[in-house]
């Protein structure tokens, strides 16, 4: 395994990730060209809720069938009360003012394929970049290299956790890379992908002041934790409530997000900012 170091001590990590053609990297493209499942997984990876008044009051409605018919063990998200000098954007809850997102065919997920260039370097989708991001400062340079321009984004998903368990890398290594990098990483990837794509960005623009919650039941971290339907019935519940973000989005930030349905919605909250600061740079 090679040397580890922080993100912020390379000087620009997206060009130590050379191009390489499958015969050079044989191991990895084995990963990568396994048969796709039938049913994909949907996208990963975003507080201080204010309560109107009478919510206390709304009755809980009954799932479905009463119960799933499997279960999903996630991490519960815990939210720290935030501190008077935290400055924050308020956001009105309500059907109306919510996109949700999720799965590659949406334009605003990490696994929407979109070419992306970043440093001289090619990638097929946000995801292809995040992942050889965490490969490089995990395992190392040829790793993350492998990966780079390969596969659809969740085929190198599914390919960096077969690297990451083949290499012995810990969760713990993982979770505290994801803590400390992976909102630096996407705030800088998803800025290029909308500047690069006026199309996209008018897409995102166009969205104004609204929420944008990623819907993923498998994900509390960067998603709302819960699919669409069960996002939706939360946000009815909250409607004419208020959730206040922290207005600077870096890593020391997401303890103080709010839950949104069940999760942190880490990349909806980093997106809003991107679309911020498009918004500013266009005026």
């Amino acid at each position: 395994m090679e040397s580890k170091q922080g993100l912020l001590d390379t000087k620009s990590l997206a060009s130590a990730l050379p191009t390489k053609t499958p015969e050079q990297r044989p191991k990895y493209a084995k990963i990568l060209q396994q048969e796709k499942k039938a049913s994909p997984d949907a996208a990963t990876a975003a507080g201080n809720v204010k309560e109107s008044p009478g919510a206390k009051n709304v009755k809980k409605e009954k799932k479905p069938d009463g119960k799933r018919p499997f279960k999903i063990y996630v991490k519960r998200q815990e939210v720290v009360a935030l501190p008077d000098d935290v400055a924050t954007r308020e956001f009105s809850i309500s059907p109306d003012n919510v996109i949700y997102f999720s799965g590659p065919g949406h334009w605003l997920s990490a696994l929407y394929p979109v070419k992306i260039v970043v440093d001289g370097n090619e990638y097929n989708s946000v995801e292809h970049y995040y992942q050889a991001c965490k490969l490089y400062i995990l395992v190392g340079e040829k790793s993350a290299a492998a990966l780079k321009a390969s596969g659809t984004p969740l085929e190198v998903k599914k390919a960096t956790k077969e690297i990451l368990n083949q290499e012995k890398i810990k969760a713990k290594e993982i979770n505290d890379w994801k803590d400390k990098d992976s909102v630096g990483v996407l705030k800088h990837v998803l800025l290029q992908k909308f500047q690069q794509h006026e199309d996209l960005k008018a897409k995102l623009l166009e969205t104004g002041d609204k929420l944008l919650v990623q819907t993923y039941i498998g994900d509390t971290y960067f998603a709302a934790g819960a699919g669409t339907k069960y996002t939706s019935i939360w946000v009815t519940r909250h409607t004419n409530q208020v959730v206040k973000l922290p207005e600077n989005v870096v890593a020391e930030s997401v303890k103080y997000l709010p839950l949104i349905a069940n999760g942190k919605n880490v990349l909806g909250w980093i997106l809003m900012q991107v679309r911020d600061e498009l918004r500013q740079s266009s005026a």
